[in-house]
């Protein structure tokens, strides 16, 4: 596998030296039968082929629809190579769609429900004809019976995928050149070469052999992640996400999907609570949480979400939440402002007062999120992180409980301890997190 590593590697440098000259790609149909690639299927890997920069994609027209014997299948490949001067062939195959039934119990009734998953596989064979990897991805939709979705369109969704993901899978682009050891630098690599906005790269020393002294065994400690923020014709502005890098120093960029980061936080929120009969008048309350957050890094955005679970004496609240913004350098590596966005769902929880109710009552809140960050990293992946947030939802006012006749109706207020709770307008959080790359 080291050497169809070192096959691909060829290819793409041999296109950041000589960017007129990528490396020829040409997308082929194998396994002809009546749900084989199509030519649109074809078209929509090659746009996505040819939309990334790494490559002149050969249309091959009818000769793209590979129908031999096997024995006879890579002298065919060899032949195309020739003929066209291909260097990567990226066979394409669609697998018969999976169907698969199961029953469900929702809403007091049983329901049949039907998961079809159509697989598209990517074999990719270098001009003489050796496979230098492959790759499968699927697509699953699911409904209830009868359910009969466009496996086709379900087809193109996983070429699609497969497409991106293959770029960067198989394909990374990889440049060497001498750190600066400043916090935003310039590597050799731009638009032509396939690199755009927020392309993430891992870099790492390079030794040219043992060294001779203790300012080369410095330059060996470079290491670290970086982003492209400004992407030029043959050039481009990086910083640092994270790691150092030792100015003087050989370093090898390598071409990776987004990082993601991990995030253990205690979270507070203020809450204007409205009690139930007799319990005295509404106050504010501060409520506490924890939260577990996940979010990634992409063309130059980040993007997650998290849960987080707490509440007040006599109730819990779970809640869910979806954020967007972007990290800031404000000292790059180290320090980073995040301004995030977004909503969240809570479910809340309460006791009940009432011997005659056989369940907690249960309510549901809405919210939008604007979240303002500081984070700072004492490690190339651990670091800690302080932040505010506004908070603009709705009240938890309309509470769910169910006798023990098993009848379900709205609360009384005599029957709960808070009759509305309403999240806003301010909150904190202090946690850790832990940067994956």
């Amino acid at each position: 596998m080291r050497s169809h590593r070192i096959i691909l590697l060829l290819l793409l440098l041999s296109a950041v030296s000589l960017p007129a000259a990528l490396p020829k790609l040409a997308v082929i149909s194998i396994d002809p039968d009546d749900f084989s690639p199509d030519s649109l299927l074809i078209g929509t890997v090659v746009e996505e082929m040819e939309g990334s920069g790494r490559f002149q994609v050969v249309d091959l027209g009818y000769e793209a629809f590979i129908d031999t014997e096997p024995e006879a299948f890579l002298q065919t490949l060899r032949t195309l190579a020739a003929e066209n001067t291909i260097d990567v062939f990226m066979a394409l195959e669609v697998l018969y769609p999976e169907v698969s039934d199961r029953t469900v119990f929702r809403n007091d009734s049983l329901v049949t429900v039907r998961e079809v998953s159509v697989e598209v596989l990517a074999r990719f064979y270098s001009s003489a004809g050796t496979l230098i990897g492959s790759m499968r991805k699927a697509v699953t939709r699911e409904g209830s019976v009868p359910f009969s979705p466009d496996e086709e369109l379900l087809a193109r969704l996983a070429a699609e995928y497969l497409a991106e993901e293959s770029i960067i899978e198989m394909f990374p682009m990889e440049v060497t050149f001498i750190a600066s050891g400043e916090e935003v630098f310039t590597i050799p690599l731009g638009k032509s070469n396939g690199i755009d906005n927020g392309t993430v790269m891992a870099v790492l020393a390079v030794s040219s052999g043992i060294p001779d002294d203790p300012a080369e065994y410095e330059r060996l400690r470079s290491r670290g992640l970086l982003q492209v923020m400004d992407a030029g014709g043959s050039s481009s502005r990086a910083r640092l996400l994270s790691g150092r890098l030792v100015g003087g120093g050989t370093v090898t960029a390598i071409e990776q999907s987004a990082p993601a980061a991990l995030y253990l936080e205690y979270s507070g929120t203020l809450l204007d609570v409205e009690k139930g009969t007799g319990l005295g008048p509404g106050e504010d309350m501060w409520g506490s949480s924890v939260r577990l957050g996940v979010e990634t890094a992409r063309w130059g955005l980040s993007f997650g979400g998290g849960i987080n679970a707490g509440g007040l004496e006599h109730s819990s609240m779970i809640g869910v939440d979806l954020l967007a913004g972007i990290r800031l350098p404000l000292s790059s590596p180290e320090l980073g402002l995040r301004m995030m966005g977004g909503g969240e769902i809570v479910f809340h929880m309460q006791d009940v007062r009432s011997v005659e109710l056989s369940s907690n009552a249960t309510a549901i809140s809405l919210a939008a999120l604007a979240d303002l960050s500081l984070e700072y990293l004492f490690s190339s992946h651990l670091g800690i992180q302080l932040g505010v947030s506004g908070i603009l939802g709705s009240s938890a006012g309309s509470w769910t409980v169910q006798e023990y006749t098993g009848q379900v109706r709205d609360a009384e207020p005599d029957e709960i301890f808070y009759t509305s709770m309403k999240q806003g307008p301010v909150g904190a959080r202090l946690g850790i997190t832990y940067l994956i790359f």
